[in-house]
């Protein structure tokens, strides 16, 4: 439990990037994005967004990126888990006498400096029991791309509890999930847009 009286930021998005293999795979492309948005306010409380779209294969990365960074509202705390890379890429890019190409939070960065990314460390393990704690259903393990993709905003939510329950105060936590669940259950009674 934190004893930190760390604010949640005014504006939070939390972003899940799915692919069709790993970010630095040969080929690897974005099938699907998924941004939780919570917009905190002292006269209307809690405000809760998620923004989901599918891409083909054809997307190209730099045309998903871009329409993500201009649906991203100013000045916002993006949340994402951090990349990894396999220690076989890594060297075989340092033995090429090349940097590691930039990840998606890089290039998202790049394009808008007003935001405050913050790559997320977090075990896969914690994530499935945020999950099972609040009844999220997520693609399970060896899931095909399409229930993958579907279950992204599942994803972005886990990350953004998993993010709420380990760096805020047990009335912060307490105040935002009784939102967030009552939140749910509206959105829960809306078909999948796919």
């Amino acid at each position: 439990m934190p004893t930190t009286a760390r604010r949640h930021p005014r504006v939070l998005c939390s972003l899940a990037i799915i692919r069709d293999r790993t970010e630095f795979s040969p080929r690897s492309a974005i099938r699907s994005t998924a941004m939780f948005t919570v917009t905190r306010s002292r006269y209307t409380g809690a405000r809760f967004l998620i923004d989901h779209r599918a891409f083909d294969r054809n997307a190209t990365r730099a045309d998903i990126l871009s329409g993500l960074a201009e649906r991203i509202p100013l000045e916002a705390t993006v949340i994402a888990r951090a990349s990894r890379t396999a220690q076989h890429y890594r060297r075989r890019i340092f033995a090429a006498g090349g940097p590691l190409p930039p990840a998606d939070l890089q290039l998202l960065q790049r394009e808008r400096p007003d935001l405050d990314i913050l790559p997320l460390e977090c075990a896969n393990s914690a994530i499935e029991e945020i999950a099972a704690a609040y009844r999220i259903e997520r693609a399970g393990p060896g899931s095909n791309i399409l229930s993958r993709s579907r279950k992204a905003p599942e994803e972005a939510q886990c990350l953004w509890a998993a993010f709420l329950w380990s760096q805020f105060s047990t009335h912060e936590r307490t105040s935002l999930t009784s939102a967030w669940e009552a939140w749910r259950v509206i959105e829960r009674a809306r078909p999948l847009p796919f």
